[in-house]
This record gives structure tokens, sequence and C-alpha cells, in this order.
């Protein structure tokens, strides 16, 4: 965002869902075109995508997989610049021997900057093959102050109240949540909304996969939402690939703000002495630190 560009205060969003198939860039690709085409076509300017939307999640990554993931993200990019839109959506991405699940903010052909994947979904193995991040990034872009969390993140209060004492007005969550805890994603995009007088946009994927731990198939029910800071479910997706859309009016931020001086109320002494109680308990519950068995990348 250029110093003299105005936030654009009322704009449309949309989550773009599809069946996102392991290992299949190509396909995946053409499934993220269409979405974004569509989304774009209906007026969208900005657009999340599913996590790890190139590959899904795998257990190996081979020179050829990551140069097909590194050549699908130029194509989003890419289309940013086509469509005049801002896109965002996690992929995998290799650092010194290292993958992290990574979310980058595409706008306009522009590389805003990336958001590693902090909390590693365990039950699935995630820790095994991918490395957990430890930077939250709050982006200032034309559509104001954008947050970013990946699925399992959505779970941990502490990281989305970080982006709220940050001033952020939207949340994007790309996502893979099965429909077996179907009802925590719906409700948690709710309360990370209302909690933090922002607006949620969380993008589910479609289809089914095969647990990495399990081999259990496991379903996708392609449910996102998009949540106004009342906790008001602008849009919900009923199971169908393609782009679900809602218009945002970032003066919502600002009213709840007014009609709920959260910021203002609360009490940071207390949570500080709080937090520092607890200090000792969380280290000792946590794996943090742990280096978790790995298979070969």
């Amino acid at each position: 965002m250029s110093a003299s560009e105005q936030t654009i205060e009322e704009f449309r969003a949309a989550c773009v869902q599809f069946d996102v198939r392991p290992g299949d860039v190509a396909a995946n690709c053409a499934a993220m075109r269409a979405g974004v085409e569509e989304a774009s076509d209906a007026g969208a300017t900005l657009c999340v995508l599913p996590e790890l939307w190139s590959t899904s999640f795998l257990t190996t990554f081979d020179e050829a997989t990551l140069a097909a993931a590194e050549a699908a993200d130029r194509e989003l990019q890419e289309l940013t610049a086509a469509r005049g839109i801002l896109a965002v959506g996690s992929a995998i991405e290799a650092v010194d021997g290292r993958i992290y699940n990574t979310a980058t903010v595409f706008d306009r052909g522009e590389r805003l900057g990336s958001y590693r994947k902090i909390h590693m979904f365990s039950p699935n193995l995630e820790p095994r093959h991918h490395t957990a991040g430890s930077e939250p990034h709050l982006f200032a872009t034309r559509f104001g102050r954008l947050g970013v969390l990946i699925c399992y993140d959505l779970r941990f209060p502490e990281l989305a109240r970080y982006y709220f004492h940050k001033g952020a007005e939207l949340l994007l969550v790309p996502g893979q949540w099965p429909e077996a805890r179907a009802q925590h994603w719906r409700t948690l995009l709710r309360a990370r909304a209302i909690e933090n007088e922002l607006f949620v946009l969380g993008c589910n994927r479609t289809g089914q996969e095969a647990s990495l731990k399990s081999l259990e198939p496991q379903s996708f029910l392609g449910d996102g939402r998009i949540v106004d800071p009342t906790g008001e479910i602008l849009a919900s997706g009923t199971g169908d690939a393609g782009a679900l859309i809602a218009d945002i009016e970032l003066r919502k931020v600002r009213t709840m703000h007014r009609i709920l001086p959260v910021q203002k109320d609360q009490r940071p002494s207390v949570y500080r002495r709080l937090f520092d109680e607890a200090w000792p308990d969380m280290l000792a519950h946590s794996n943090e630190g742990r280096e978790p068995d790995r298979e070969p990348a």
C-alpha cells in the first residue's frame, strides 16, 4: 500500500473453496483460477484460498513438487495483477531444508509479505513434516489492516488477540477443517470476530482426503464463513466449490469499538500478572522446544 493510497472502506470479499488434491498442483491451480475468476467477475477484490491450496498435506517433498508449488504461487501472484485483486492462501515453503506452511499476501501482483503457521496440528502429524513459524504478521493494505491465521491457529485466542491489539480490522483464515469438528470451526470463526471486534473470513476446502495419521478418509464441508464484528454471518458455504461472497464495510469495526469499548475497558496489568502466574504451567504442558520425530524431507 503506497503512502498516498486511501483505505477502501467498502468492498466485496470472497472465500474461494475447492477440493484440494494431494500433490496434484496442476488440478489445484486450475481450481484456484476458476474460483478466483468467478469471484472477480462477481466484483470481489479480496480473496481467501484454502490452506495448502496448491499441494494439500504431503509426507515427502521432492524437488519437482517444491518447484511446482513455487510456480503455483507465481500463477496466483500474476492472477492478482491481471484481476487487480488481493489474494491470500497458504502453501508449502522450503527454506534451508525446512518446510513451512506459509500464507503469502499478494495484491495486484505485488508480494506484501508472508506469515508462517505458528501452531502445528499434532493430531495429523503436521509437526513431523512442517516447521512451525513464530512471527505473526499484520499487513497494512488498501483494504485495511489484515491479520492472518492458518487453520489450527484459530484455536489459540492469544494470536488473534495480538492482532486485535495491533489494530487489525480483518482476520483471514485459510483452512482445511474436517467435518468431524465442523461445529468447532463455525463457532470459533464467530468467536474470534465477536471478541476482537473485526471481520473474519474463514475459507475451508471441499472434498475428501485421508488423514496422515490414521489413513482414514476425512470429509471437508466447504463451510467457509464471512463474519462481521457483531458475529453476524454475512455468507456461509454449503459444500460447493467456488466463490463464497459478501460485502465488507469497515465502518462496522469502528462502530463496535464505540458501542463496546473493549480496548478502553481492558485491564492489562491484571492480565500480565495472571499470565506470569500461569507461565510455568504453560511451559510444563507445552511441547514447545521439543523436536518432533521427523521423516526425511
